[in-house]
């Protein structure tokens, strides 16, 4: 199994180039004390989220990713079933027990810290001809008339849906926080495809922060 790696720590804001540009990492933090040559092998994936359907695919999304790096990975939901409501989520030391009973180093913990919807003006565009070549001027006419046509693209405003996601690994052990990294999302089409993309991006930094080799 690959152990993860907190030695390599190039702190710094990142914005990564993944399947969609519509996601990106505005910050990350790598635990330097916390720093540890413990084997960690298996994981247990939690989405805390009251929205079922977004819980099982991000967990699953994220699971399927985290395998393909040698680790094994619990999901929450198939440990904890019911919906994470106030009223129903299992509290912190039930988890807790539940994590150490499975055997799991790791729990990698995944929440939405904020959302909001953003109006923002887009300014018109004007379109010229292509550059000619000298030749193609001639007579002042002939200037004007290849330079005179334009297409003009009127602006106008639209309005985004943006969402701020925070992941947070800790170490079931000891119970420190190891490394947290911070996301945005700026209109995801669908579930599928934010979940899709988000668990690309966080691959992306734990290798950028040097936890995956």
């Amino acid at each position: 199994m690959k152990n993860l790696n907190f030695l390599m720590i190039p702190l710094a804001l990142l914005l990564l180039i993944s399947c969609s540009s519509s996601q990106k990492v505005i910050n990350s933090w790598v635990n330097k004390d916390a720093a540890t040559n413990q084997p960690y092998k298996r994981i247990f994936v939690i989405a805390m989220t009251e929205n079922q359907a977004a819980r099982n695919i991000v967990e699953d999304d994220l699971s399927r990713a985290i395998v393909e790096h040698n680790f094994e990975v619990v999901e929450s939901v198939n440990v904890f079933p019911a919906t994470f409501t106030k009223k129903t989520a299992p509290s912190k030391e039930v988890i807790i027990e539940k994590v150490k009973e499975l055997d799991c180093d790791l729990i990698f913990a995944v929440s939405l810290l904020d959302s909001k919807t953003q109006t923002r003006y887009v300014p018109g565009t004007v379109s010229y001809a292509p550059y000619p070549a000298y030749s193609y001027y001639g007579g002042f006419g002939s200037y004007y008339g290849y330079y005179s046509p334009t297409v003009y693209s009127p602006g106008y405003y639209t309005t985004d849906d943006i969402y701020y996601m925070e992941a947070n690994l800790f170490d079931v052990k000891t119970g420190n926080i190891l490394w947290s990294v911070q996301t945005e999302a700026y209109n995801p089409s669908n579930l599928n495809q934010f979940s899709a993309s988000y668990s690309n991006v966080i691959i992306d930094q734990a290798y950028y922060d040097g936890l995956l080799k």
